[in-house]
């Protein structure tokens, strides 16, 4: 198929092009796919107010957004249990001790174990809000979904989690203050470590979703539309040049061709009009958007809505 760049200064809206000349987008999509997204990104964000870089990657790359999401909290909740276990066992063992730091690092190390009992119940719901989002049916819903679940957190789960940094902040100084001592307890020595496994567990976490991203944004990753919601929202028409089926020049904006009598044209619920093979690649593995107005082909979501969480 050609995929010979064409200018869009002579069909879409004069406001869609007054919007992309402000955000300086060059209009040739085949060429430039992203930038209609990052500006979409941009909209998106000053329509919700969250204007940041977590908003522009759940524009840009929804869907690896939303494994990212998901597999992150389903590593997380791995390791904060060995950490939990492995807190609780130090407490187990030194329990009987009677010395009076060992009674202070007892009181902290139960303070983290009970604030860390209610955590699962609210990483199992956002999973299951992230999974939804991943199987929205545009990448315009699925962007949608995530910025609701990640801009609108369990008020209860967001106050663990800075319990948790503070809890392992203040743990680490009072065991670095024990340590000075001149005879240093085996449960402050322990608790070190316990300390420092917390810390290498968050920035082994943070390193393997970056890589995960990374590995996601290299592969064959599907950026489209499903199949069956382009077949559900728009039309195919076998082309017949005796029938006025279709509005506007009869050819494919895409590939320049002129539309010859049985071929499959598509056309969209903006009434634009393409060679079936040229726009279904595009709006399959590329962009969820028409190549000539940059309508969202598919059902949408207004942009007030929420999830109720």
């Amino acid at each position: 198929m050609d995929k010979r760049c064409y200018s869009l200064g002579s069909r879409p809206s004069r406001l869609a092009a007054a919007a992309l000349d402000e955000f300086g987008i060059c209009t040739s999509p085949w060429q430039h796919g992203l930038n209609a997204k990052r500006f979409e990104a941009r909209f998106v964000a000053v329509m919700d107010g969250e204007e940041s870089p977590m908003a522009e990657m759940f524009t840009l790359f929804p869907h690896e957004s939303a494994v990212v999401m998901q597999r992150g909290i389903e590593l997380g909740i791995i390791c904060s249990c060995f950490l939990v276990l492995h807190c609780w066992l130090l407490v187990w063992q030194f329990w009987r001790s009677q010395d009076e730091t060992d009674f202070i690092l007892r009181l902290l190390c139960l303070a983290r174990i009970v604030c860390a009992i209610p955590r699962p119940y609210f990483w199992i719901r956002t999973r299951r809000l992230f999974v939804q989002a991943r199987y929205q049916p545009t990448p315009q819903l699925v962007t949608r979904r995530l910025l609701d679940v990640y801009c609108n957190p369990f008020g209860i789960e967001k106050a663990l989690l800075l319990f948790y940094y503070g809890w392992l902040a203040a743990v680490t100084l009072v065991v670095f203050v024990f340590r000075l001592y001149p005879e240093e307890s085996d449960f402050t020595q322990e608790i070190w470590r316990h300390c420092l496994f917390n810390f290498i567990s968050i920035a082994v976490h943070r390193i393997l979703c970056v890589l995960l991203f990374y590995y996601l944004m290299k592969s064959d990753f599907k950026r489209g539309i499903p199949h069956e919601m382009l077949e559900k929202y728009s039309k195919r028409i076998a082309f017949q040049s005796s029938l006025s089926q279709l509005s506007g020049d009869m050819e494919c904006s895409i590939c320049f061709g002129p539309y010859c009598d049985g071929e499959e044209v598509r056309k969209l619920g903006c009434q634009h009009h393409f060679h079936r093979n040229c726009v279904d690649e595009w709006l399959l593995g590329h962009q969820n958007r028409c190549p000539l107005c940059l309508s969202v082909v598919g059902p949408s979501e207004s942009p007030g809505s929420r999830l109720a969480l």
